[in-house]
């Protein structure tokens, strides 16, 4: 009885290891998005499958949610949105949730990126800045600009967080993880990450057929501007507004707390009148929606 009771043991061990292997490390690659010279696919584990696309319209935006299972059992969704803004530029935002029991991993990849030039606005180390009010707010800059052939894109970050409840009922989400460096090879760049039960990732990016700064001292000036000057910007943005560090309370959750200002307030209208670029205007367009 011994043995058999071992032999069970082992044998179930290596079923887990066998699943666990093939969910986590075998993967496929689908692709989810183009829009002129930017293409965007997902890297997925084999064994979940990305089902059939159910897509939403609301005004300017397309939302196409597409259900994850694994072994025909929903573990989450993935969500892609198109917003296109009046000056014709558009935002996309990815959002994956995984409501299973088990972790897995993706990326996000964008090929075509072999001749792109791209400039990080994360060189410089981020200003820890505590405010009595706020706390710290632990959102860098965004990736940086990738210019190609046919568009300048403003690549946002991975914020990766956990819906929440606090003591007097106000959903917030809390920032558990914020991804804001990804590879570039073989002119394919790679946002990977490793998704928690119960959590949900979030991402965006801003496409335009035309210069986004007027010069690039401009570029330059504005994520120094950014770095200093956490709450004159936004950095976590999604298809229903900008999450913005709340303030603190008596629950120790807002130390890392996230919400969306009934009314966002912001420089970018001072810096679109000053120097007339395109990425001010953008982004003025998706506050005032």
């Amino acid at each position: 009885m011994f043995r058999k009771t071992v032999i069970l043991i082992i044998t179930l061990f290596f079923m887990a290891l066998i699943i666990f292997t093939a969910v986590m490390f075998l993967k496929n690659e689908e692709t989810l998005y183009t829009h002129e010279d930017v293409e965007l696919s997902i890297d997925k584990p084999t064994f979940i499958t990305l089902g059939e696309a159910q897509t939403e319209t609301d005004g300017n935006a397309t939302t196409m949610v597409y259900p994850l299972t694994f072994l025909t059992l929903s573990v989450g969704s993935l969500s892609i949105t198109e917003e296109t803004l009046p000056n014709g530029d558009v935002f996309l935002f990815d959002t994956a949730e995984n409501t299973g029991w088990m972790p897995f991993t993706f990326s996000m990849n964008r090929s075509g990126m072999a001749d792109a030039e791209v400039t990080r606005w994360n060189e410089e180390p981020m200003l820890q800045q505590e405010e009595a009010t706020f706390g710290t707010d632990a959102t860098r800059n965004p990736f940086g600009v990738i210019r190609s052939a046919d568009t300048e894109t403003l690549q946002g970050n991975i914020y990766v967080s956990r819906g929440l409840s606090l003591g007097n009922g106000e959903r917030v989400q809390e920032l558990r993880h914020e991804i804001y460096d990804f590879p570039i090879e073989e002119g394919v760049m790679e946002k990977s990450l490793w998704l928690p039960p119960k959590h949900q990732s979030e991402s965006w990016m801003l496409i335009s057929s035309e210069a986004l700064f007027d010069s690039a001292d401009t570029e330059t000036e504005w994520a120094q501007f950014a770095n200093a000057n956490r709450r004159a910007q936004f950095n976590w943005l999604t298809p229903d507004g900008p999450r913005q560090k709340m303030a603190l309370t008596d629950d120790l959750r807002t130390e890392l707390a996230y919400t969306i200002p009934e009314q966002a307030e912001s420089a970018y209208p001072e810096w679109f009148e000053e120097t007339s670029s395109r990425f001010f205007e953008s982004m003025e367009q998706y506050l005032a929606k």
